[in-house]
């Protein structure tokens, strides 16, 4: 992984994302670019205080959570519309992944509509790490699902970056249940995709992903849950599954969504 972007809001919830693009740049020797999009229609008085605060702020996030080790970094605080603005950025930098914090709750809103997150996600051409908790030290313990796409093989790998010596497990939620069809086809898709020998046997579960999902976090507890950002219908990237835009709403980890 070369390059890294934190979109940050300037709140708190942002303010996770950036420690922990911070460390993942310094720990994979990433140029990290943490950016900030100030609102177009803005007044341009108003608007030039924004981006000198905002900065300035970034700056001083930046240089805390550095804490003398060597990471190669720009801020950038740019003027326009938020998705366009950090997509463009994932485009033009040659990026490999996008961090961002938790969206901003609004009860009624989100109930109706498609949230700015789950939007930003949607239409990212980059895996997407969203964090949720605390970002202090390294990810100890990661979930991965499994469910046989070429986008959760792409997830499993950016996991090996990202936590590299984290206890991983991985599970795989079928609804019917035909457990030896559902080994012999993970056993295909590992061939298929080349992916190592070395990773553990999924927990194969009869559920749906939603159930499995809060069926193990009610018995253990894990810093990092990776799945596919989208379905695997004929719509493909363009749609956000129903499960991911429920854990993007209220991940019960961080959350990586692989693209």
């Amino acid at each position: 992984m070369n390059s890294i972007i934190v979109a940050s809001d300037l709140s708190e919830r942002s303010r996770e994302a950036v420690r922990r693009g911070v460390h993942l740049a310094a720990e994979m020797k990433a140029r990290l670019t943490v950016l900030h999009v100030v609102d177009a229609a803005m007044p341009d008085r108003v608007s030039q205080q924004v981006q000198k605060e905002a900065a300035i702020l970034l700056t001083e996030e930046v240089a805390a959570d550095v804490d003398g080790r060597t990471v190669d970094h720009e801020i950038s605080v740019v003027v326009g519309d938020t998705i366009q603005e950090i997509n463009h950025m994932a485009e033009t930098s040659g990026a490999d992944l996008l961090i961002v914090g938790l969206h901003r709750r609004r009860v009624f809103l989100d109930h109706i509509k498609e949230t700015t997150m789950e939007h930003l996600i949607r239409s990212s051409s980059l895996p997407v790490l969203l964090v949720a908790n605390r970002a202090d030290r390294p990810y100890a313990r990661v979930l991965g699902g499994v469910d046989l796409s070429a986008v959760c093989a792409s997830g499993l790998q950016k996991i090996q970056m990202i936590a590299p010596d984290a206890e991983l497990t991985l599970f795989h939620a079928h609804e019917v249940s035909f457990r030896k069809e559902a080994e012999r086809d993970y056993a295909t898709w590992k061939a298929v995709h080349n992916l190592s020998d070395a990773l553990p046997q999924p927990l194969f579960i009869e559920a749906s992903a939603r159930d499995a999902v809060q069926e193990i976090f009610a018995k253990d507890h894990y810093d990092l849950l990776a799945i596919g950002a989208y379905t695997r219908s004929n719509a493909g990237r363009y749609i956000l599954g129903g499960f991911s835009a429920s854990l993007i709403r209220k991940p019960p980890c961080d959350l990586l969504l692989a693209k």
